[in-house]
This record gives structure tokens, C-alpha cells and sequence, in this order.
């Protein structure tokens, strides 16, 4: 639909048809499945990976929307309400807040009055903003320093987005829900969600607190000190209530008093609403519920030793709630709680629970690689059709035809057979698979490392971890460590041991040479042994299939999905790479200096090199893509 050259089929469509195929431009579609798999990823990772970023995939996204949009208006359709509706909750779902605002000034300006669903995704932007890309992901919790940054009217990189104090996302959405309620409009679950998201924005839990009890009558201080039993009757709602809890709620309780430094509130609330109402806690809400556990279980230095002090609990707790989860919930464990759980043991010195647990991870990411080579085999069934549109099976002489022949023919492939739905979805999947098993790759190659580096071990002498189980991990785990490293050795002498290997930790590919990663089994009779087949990697399948098939154009859709999942850098940023390795002092008197300047550190080189620039039509201020370009 943002093709141009669909302009006059957008214009002419009727009312309703153009709904029902603007619906189809789902945020759950095309917004959600990205936004969780990047959650776990660090963003300048996935850009020195060549991977599309998180803030790449929302511009897309919301470039495509506004272009139809535009389409439509230009043909003397102005969007009304359902139109409106649907652009504000993809809007929220990325955690848009300049385009939520963008697009409530354009409803009152066209005439349009909003609903009640229009309010919640309003009020939904708000709480949300920039929470799901940049630095801002992981400054979320309330900590005076983190609250301090975001009462400032220009917010540096890290904190911009919902703000606080004079700034208040409370007191905007507050505003909001009262002009709701004035408009004659009655409140639901969402509604109130957003409510107590907004309060835990600012660290104001004790109006989250009254908001659970006005709504559900659920008493947090109660449950926290008294016996289920003892506590007074929830408010009971019709399971086909606009009020009645469901798992948004649970996971927004989770996420409340995880921000806010209280675990022990996060997890009765949550059981105590889950039992009272009988909702099942799921996956997600657990998720949420151990990575705001481990968060508060480290141990911090400096400035964040003394932020963290409030809510820490301790590291057995992790432990705890991933045991819950996994024999009392059945719930599916992940490669990111492994990691919460392998640097959990690794701070208590536990080296065998360690070794586990990454076994264990490991399981998970063969999974997910045998679902992914069924979904190419899938995508492979519905690209056959085209394949062999460009290779007839056979010439005059009833010979088959070569690639020499094909190129020389100049066959071309029938490029309606790209329009097929079923191609389409096909590709989705797979690409989302791929993303998955990229995610899970990337956590274990920061498990490898930060085990490998370790300088000792509680339950092993120094000496049998540096001479004995550290080779042994350095064997078993080959393919997710960098092959030029160097290690410190303590024992005996002591001295360093180095690997002049090709790749780096930085390096985009650990196994250069086309295969998977795959895990080596230690103490086998033969060194280096992989535990399963280590087959080509699908990055190099897709160049074979380029080379067999040579006039298939890569860029057509949605073929262009499978081969921009991974691109190589720029030259320009390499130079650019390249300059940022130097490093620029200035005397204490001139603007840039560490002492005059607001953004010192690696803000004030990225200045002093000439590196920063206005992002090109970016819906969102990257932390690291506007120099990078």
C-alpha cells in the first residue's frame, strides 16, 4: 500500500475496505515480535553486527503509515476516528511519544473525537515513551540520579522521553483521564494500567498503591503483612468486564514495583491477583518478574552502589523465582534467564552451576536453529515456483541448462509469483526465527566470554580453574569466544597467555568460515568435536542460492528481508571506527572540556571528531545511528 505506484488504488478504495486493509498493518505484527527479540540486545552490538536496528524497523514502520495515510488524504479522505485509533496504538506499541502527540493535535485540529481507546493509547504513549530503544531501555528504574536526569527540559541521551518533576508524565496523564472522564467516557483495565504506570514513572508508589485498592480493592501494605486469609475480599468483576484483570495488568504490577525497588511487593501483588482472579501468570510476566530480580541481586560500585542500595535482595532470590517459574509454572526458560542465572552463580564463585546452566542455554539455541532450517525449507517450497520460472528444466537437446546458459540467456524470473501471500508469510517467519537465534547467539557468546574471564572460582582451587576447567571451556565453547584474546594467570608465576586468532570480541562472525556455532564436547577422545553437525551457515546458503540462480534480484520484496538481515558496514563508518579510537584532551578553559561540558566522556569525542549530525527523518534520536550513517 505505500508504493507509489498504489496512489490512485489507496485513494479509490471504499471506507470500510481501506480499514480492513489498513488493520492489516498490525503493531502486533509488525511492531511487537521486534520489540521483545531486541529487548535482550544491545543496540550499538546489533549495529556493529550489520543488523537492522530497533529504531530502523519503527522508522519503517512508521514511514509506511503515515505514506498511506498520505495517499489517502490526498484523494480527499481525511482520516477519522478508526483511522486515528489505529495510527495511535502502533504509535504506542513503539513507545512513540512525539508521534502520539503529533497525532492528538491532528485529531482536534480535524474535527475528530476521540474514544475511550483512543485515550488509552494516548495515555499508553506517554508512559512508554522511548522505554524500548536507546540507553533509555535500561534506565527505567527510579533511582535519584535517573530521576534528577529526567526533571530537565532537554534530556541527555539515556533519559529523554517520559519525564519527571515540572515535567511529570503523572500529571499529564492524569490530565488526560480526567479530560476522559469529563467527556463522559468510563475507564477499563488499560486505562488504569496506564495510571499506575504513570505514578511508578515518577517513583510515586504509593499512588499505585491506592490506585490497586480504588479499582480491585487490592491492599499491597496489607498483603506484604498479612495472611491471604486476613486480607479484605477483592472487587469482583464479570470475566467479560472492561475491569477485569487480566495478564497486562499483572505484568504492568511486575514492572511498577520492579522500577521502584520493591520485589517483594512485585511478586505477592502479583500472585495475590493472579489467585484472587484466576489469571495465569505467563512467560512474560515472569520475564519481567526475574530480570527486575537480578537487577536489584548486583552489587554496584560508585554512584550506582549508592542509587542501588534501596530494594536489594538477594542473589538467591534469582535463583529462586527461575526455579519457580520453570518446575511450579512450566514456564519455558529462556537464553537471557540463563544469563541472569549464569552471572548470578558467577558472582557466588559456582562454577559447575555455571557450566549447567550454559549447557542448558545452549539446548534452547539447537532448538531454535532446527526451527529455523524448517522455516527456509518452507520459504524454499514457495520460492521453487520462481526458481524454476528462471531455470527450465531442460534446453533443446533435452540438456539441463547451466548458470553459464542462464546468464547468457538473460532468463528472468515471472515476477508475479512475488506477489504470493503465502511467499510472504513464509518469509516473515523465517526472519523473525532468524532474529531469535541471532538474539540467543549473542547471549551466549556474553555468557562464554564473561566466564572465560574470570579470574577465580569458589569451588575450584586456582590452579585447576586456570590449568584445568579454564582449557576445557576454552575447548568446549570455541565457536562463541574470540579467537585472538588475551588471558590472565595468576597461579604459580603467573603471566599472560594470548591467542593471535582472526576475530575479536568485537568481530561480527566468532566462526568465520561459514558454519554454525556449535558447542564442543569436553574430554571426548578427539579435540574440538562439535556436538552436533556443523553446517553451513544460512548466510552462506542464501549466497550459494544467489550464485546457482544469478538474475534473482535480492532487492525485490519480499525477498530483500532475507538478504539485508546483515549487511556489511560502510566504508564510511569503518573510517569513522577508525577515528574513534583516538582520543582528544582540551584545557579545562575550552567549551569541550570534561569541566565545562554537560556530555563529557564518550559524547565529547564523538563531538570533537566531528561525528554528530541531525538524524535523516528518524522518528527517534538514536544513541548511536544519527553519527553513523
Amino acid at each position: 500500500m505505500a508504493d507509489p505506484r498504489s496512489v490512485e488504488l489507496v485513494g479509490s478504495l471504499p471506507p470500510t475496505v481501506f480499514i480492513e486493509a489498513l488493520h492489516l498493518l498490525s503493531p502486533a505484527h509488525f511492531v511487537v515480535p521486534y520489540r521483545e527479540l531486541h529487548h535482550t540486545l544491545h543496540g550499538w552490538g546489533v549495529l556493529m553486527d550489520g543488523v537492522k536496528t530497533l529504531e530502523a524497523t519503527f522508522d519503517k514502520f512508521t514511514e509506511d503509515l503515515l505514506t498511506i495515510i498520505q495517499y489517502r488524504s490526498e484523494a480527499g479522505h481525511l482520516p477519522q476516528l478508526a483511522e486515528y485509533t489505529h495510527l495511535l496504538d502502533c504509535a504506542q506499541a513503539m513507545g512513540n511519544g512525539p508521534l502520539v502527540q503529533a497525532l492528538w493535535a491532528g485529531m482536534y485540529s480535524n474535527g475528530v473525537t476521540p474514544d475511550a481507546a483512543c485515550y488509552n493509547h494516548y495515555m499508553s504513549g506517554l508512559v512508554w515513551d522511548h522505554c524500548y530503544v536507546g540507553k533509555e531501555k535500561y534506565n527505567t528504574r527510579i533511582v535519584p540520579y535517573s530521576y534528577k536526569k529526567r526533571r530537565m527540559p532537554d534530556a541527555t541521551p539515556g533519559h529523554r522521553g517520559y519525564g519527571t518533576a515540572a515535567y511529570s508524565t503523572k500529571g499529564s496523564v492524569l490530565d488526560i483521564f480526567s479530560q476522559m472522564s469529563q467527556s463522559g467516557l468510563s475507564g477499563d483495565v488499560q486505562t488504569y494500567i496506564n495510571i499506575l504506570l504513570a505514578a511508578a514513572r515518577v517513583g510515586d508508589a504509593k499512588a499505585a498503591k491506592n490506585t490497586l485498592k480504588a479499582v480491585w480493592n487490592v491492599d499491597v501494605d496489607a498483603i506484604m503483612t498479612k495472611d491471604n486469609s486476613m486480607l479484605p475480599p477483592i472487587t469482583p468483576y464479570e470475566t467479560w468486564s472492561g475491569l477485569y484483570p487480566n495478564e497486562n495488568l499483572l505484568f504492568a504490577v511486575a514492572h511498577v514495583f520492579g522500577t521502584n525497588n520493591d520485589m517483594h511487593a512485585a511478586m505477592r501483588t502479583v500472585d495475590y491477583i493472579a489467585s484472587s482472579y484466576d489469571i495465569t501468570i505467563s512467560a512474560r510476566v515472569w520475564s519481567e518478574l526475574l530480570e527486575r530480580t537480578f537487577t536489584l541481586s548486583k552489587q554496584h560500585k560508585r554512584r550506582q552502589a549508592q542509587d542501588g542500595r534501596k530494594g536489594q535482595v538477594p542473589r538467591d532470590m534469582v535463583r529462586e523465582v527461575f526455579h519457580i517459574l520453570r518446575t511450579e509454572y512450566n514456564v519455558p526458560a529462556t537464553v537471557q534467564m540463563y544469563r541472569f542465572t549464569t552471572q548470578t552463580n558467577k558472582l557466588d564463585g559456582d562454577l559447575e552451576a555455571c557450566k549447567r546452566d550454559m549447557r542448558e542455554a545452549y539446548d534452547i539455541l539447537s532448538q531454535t536453529r532446527i526451527r529455523r532450517r524448517e522455516a527456509r525449507d518452507t520459504v524454499m517450497k514457495c520460492l521453487q515456483p520462481i526458481l524454476d520460472s528462471m531455470r527450465p528444466p531442460a534446453n533443446d537437446h533435452g540438456e539441463p541448462i547451466s548458470v553459464d546458459d542462464q546468464r547468457q540467456n538473460d532468463v528472468k524470473p515471472d515476477m508475479s509469483l512475488f506477489h504470493c501471500p503465502l511467499l510472504a508469510e513464509a518469509i516473515n517467519t523465517y526472519d523473525l526465527l532468524r532474529l531469535e537465534l541471532y538474539q540467543q547467539t549473542y547471549q551466549l557468546q556474553r555468557i562464554a566470554y564473561s566466564m572465560i574471564i574470570a579470574k577465580k572460582w569458589n569451588d575450584v582451587s586456582l590452579e585447576a580453574w586456570e590449568f584445568q576447567e579454564r582449557p576445557k571451556l576454552l575447548e568446549e565453547w570455541k565457536d562463541f569466544l574470540p579467537e585472538r584474546n588475551s588471558y590472565e594467570y595468576t597461579a604459580e608465576e603467573g603471566g599472560t597467555v594470548e591467542f593471535l586468532g582472526k576475530t575479536t570480541s568485537n568481530t561480527r562472525y566468532m566462526s568465520q568460515y561459514g558454519r554454525v556455532h556449535a558447542r564442543r564436547v569436553p574430554d571426548g577422545p578427539d579435540l574440538f568435536h562439535p556436538v552436533e553437525p556443523k553446517v553451513l551457515d544460512d548466510r552462506i546458503f542464501w549466497k550459494l542460492l544467489l550464485a546457482e540462480y544469478p538474475q534473482l534480484d535480492p532487492s525485490i520484496s519480499p525477498l530483500n528481508r532475507i538478504y539485508t538481515f546483515q549487511i556489511h558496514l560502510s566504508t564510511k563508518l569503518n573510517e569513522k571506527l577508525e577515528k574513534f579510537k583516538t582520543w582528544v584532551d582540551y584545557p579545562d578553559d575550552h567549551p569541550l572540556s570534561q569541566k565545562n561540558s554537560p556530555e563529557v566522556g564518550i559524547y565529547g569525542r564523538i563531538r570533537a571528531l566531528g561525528l554528530t549530525q541531525t538524524p535523516h527523518k528518524s522518528v527517534f534520536w538514536n544513541d548511536g545511528n544519527p553519527w553513523c550513517s
